[in-house]
């Protein structure tokens, strides 16, 4: 990798799923963009078709994959499909409404909302295990397309924990930062330091 050259890594959230219109905790499910997330995704995809890339990652979870295909309609490039860049291990929370989770487990959920940078998940994973996964692909981006523009599209909670782990900000930053769905963010990399460009775009997005 020539530090010398200037990297760019755009990170994109997926479209709207049904599971975003209610506050459940996603995680593994394997669930389709709905028809506003196809559309966010279509929206999104007419704005990117103007910066060409050179290589996408991608989580291989459906709505991630859904959200890649629409965005590489004007690239035709392979698509890299990373476990890596899954979603966090929610456990046993997995597929609960927060209400839920907030009823049947109150003192870890109190734990969750205000030490999330040091909370597992019950029979799950931490945000620092989750950001050591994700950086591996990173690295890999700059590794082998040093000076090139690349493209990773993961979830809500990975591209929060990697705009924090590129920054060098701890994961209790994390509730600051927002990503609404299929957002855009980038990074540029030089001279081994990250410098946040964009963060949680979207061409249609109403402040």
């Amino acid at each position: 990798m020539d530090d010398e050259l200037e990297t760019q890594i755009f990170i994109v959230r997926h479209g709207s799923t049904a599971w975003n219109e209610v506050v459940r905790f996603r995680g593994s499910a394997d669930i389709p963009l709905s028809e506003r997330g196809i559309e966010q995704a279509q929206v999104l995809a007419r704005y990117l078709k103007e910066f060409p890339f050179s290589a996408i990652f991608t989580s291989p979870q459906r709505r991630a994959i859904q959200t890649v295909e629409i965005l590489n309609q004007y690239h035709n490039l392979p698509i890299q499909e990373r476990p890596e860049l899954k979603s966090v291990n929610y456990g046993t929370w997995e597929g609960k409404l927060e209400e839920e989770v907030a009823q049947e487990y109150p003192e870890l959920y109190r734990a969750y909302l205000e030490h999330i940078e040091s909370f597992r998940f019950p029979q799950g994973e931490t945000l620092e295990d989750l950001k050591n996964r994700a950086l591996m692909v990173v690295e890999e981006a700059l590794e082998s397309y040093s000076g090139k523009r690349v493209l990773i599209v993961s979830h809500q909670v990975v591209t929060r924990v990697l705009i924090c782990a590129l920054l060098g900000i701890s994961n209790s930053y994390y509730w600051q930062i927002g990503q609404d769905p299929c957002c855009l963010n980038v990074f540029h990399h030089r001279k081994g330091k990250f410098y946040l460009k964009l963060m949680n775009f979207h061409p249609d997005m109403k402040l």
